[in-house]
């Protein structure tokens, strides 16, 4: 049986995940200016590692932005996180006029109103998991979540190769598959925090590291590859218009996982409307903004 978190408890994941959206997108903006300085035909990532302003902002993303995502996952679960933290495209907005010249126009500002509207709503929802009373062992569970994660690595895998045939739609399916591993990775990262909810309360279990570390490891992969994809779709649009498209698969996906892969149902009656308002908010903004990239 799955217990729902505490008012103060949930306030303080929703908190977190708020400001993890803000810091997450200010070191997005930092990093579409780093990308915007490189020529278009030279090696992408080898000129980033070396770019001290892009350094900044991975380095805000993951000395302050992770732990501040982790935080969240530990109070409220991966349900509705990435909607709360759709937030930062206040700064991702403000940030891509200012820094880096991005152009917007009425359809562009009602997208990101959309969005913003998209995260009260998901707020409202309430769909939070108590990460402590997950059974990470249990078969079913374990067989939900191996089918999920597939699922989501076949469709990333199908993106990354048809962008390479379809040069006008690169910069969207790049960012796609970018959404696609990053929901991936932060699935994964819910489990690892079971683990450590799990070992706060228990004394450790060797066998545990098998599944913890295979947790660790897609962890990492879904957030590098994310990161290397999402720098790929800069070279090919507007970040103000690629990363609202990112945040479809990574606001739905785990809206998906929460009913599918953890197999819970809501606690209040408008769990369920809020939850598909918010999705629906979310692509209708998401549409404005990506409207452009297909002209």
């Amino acid at each position: 049986m799955i217990v729902q978190v505490s008012n103060t408890t949930y306030f303080i994941g929703v908190l977190a995940a708020i400001f993890a959206g803000i810091v997450f997108n200010l070191g997005i903006v930092i990093q579409k200016v780093a990308v915007s300085k490189i020529p278009l035909e030279t090696r992408l990532l080898p000129q980033l590692i070396r770019s001290p302003l892009w350094l900044v902002g991975f380095g805000l993303q993951f000395i302050i932005g992770t732990p501040l995502n982790m935080l969240a996952q530990s109070k409220i679960g991966p349900a509705i996180i990435p909607g709360l933290m759709a937030i930062g495209l206040i700064v991702l907005t403000v940030g891509a006029v200012r820094l880096a010249g991005e152009y917007f126009d009425f359809g562009d500002f009602a997208g990101i109103f959309l969005v913003i509207m998209a995260v009260i709503v998901f707020g409202f929802s309430k769909l939070s998991v108590n990460m402590q009373m997950i059974n990470i062992y249990e078969p079913p569970f374990l067989l939900r979540l191996l089918i999920f994660s597939l699922i989501l690595a076949a469709i990333s895998v199908f993106c990354h190769l048809f962008q390479k045939t379809n040069v006008k739609l690169r910069g969207i399916l790049r960012t796609l598959d970018a959404g696609l591993l990053l929901s991936q990775s932060n699935l994964w990262l819910g489990i690892l925090i079971v683990f450590f909810s799990k070992w706060s309360v228990e004394k450790f279990i060797p066998e545990d590291l098998i599944l913890a570390g295979i947790s660790c490891a897609i962890v990492f992969a879904g957030s590098m590859l994310g990161i290397a994809e999402t720098q790929r779709a800069f070279q090919f649009g507007e970040a103000s218009k690629l990363i609202p498209i990112q945040y479809v698969p990574v606001q739905i996906l785990p809206i998906l996982a929460y009913f599918f892969v953890f197999n819970l149902r809501p606690l209040t009656l408008y769990s369920i409307p809020f939850s598909i308002g918010g999705i629906v908010l979310v692509m209708c903004g998401a549409g404005l903004l990506a409207r452009r990239q297909f002209a």
